[in-house]
């Protein structure tokens, strides 16, 4: 693999840029401590998501299904705050290594 092509690789070796019809995004390629912020994380797309929605829910496009979306963003946003708390505590954020889950 070339060195162009790791530059768009996450840590854990996936893709950090998604482009396709309609949508691109970057995700962080590299530990930030080392090669800077050079894109987001997967809650900075959740985040859009809902702000989205609750663009949504403040008009005339107000529904249950929109607020049931939202409801659930927002746990999986939850969900991947404790994720990086419980990886800060084991002191394995920003790396590869595993942590315990409870």
């Amino acid at each position: 693999m070339s060195e162009n092509m790791d530059k768009f690789r996450s840590l854990d070796g996936s893709e950090a840029l998604v482009d396709k019809p309609f949508i691109k995004i970057v995700f962080q390629h590299g530990r930030p401590d080392e090669v800077g912020i050079n894109g987001c994380r997967i809650e900075d797309v959740i985040d859009v998501l809902v702000e989205r929605l609750l663009d949504f829910q403040g008009r005339d496009l107000a529904c249950e299904e929109n607020a049931t979306a939202l409801y659930h963003l927002n746990i999986a946003r939850e969900a991947l705050v404790l994720r990086r708390r419980r990886r800060e505590q084991q002191s394995v954020l920003g790396t590869q290594a595993s942590h315990r889950s409870r």
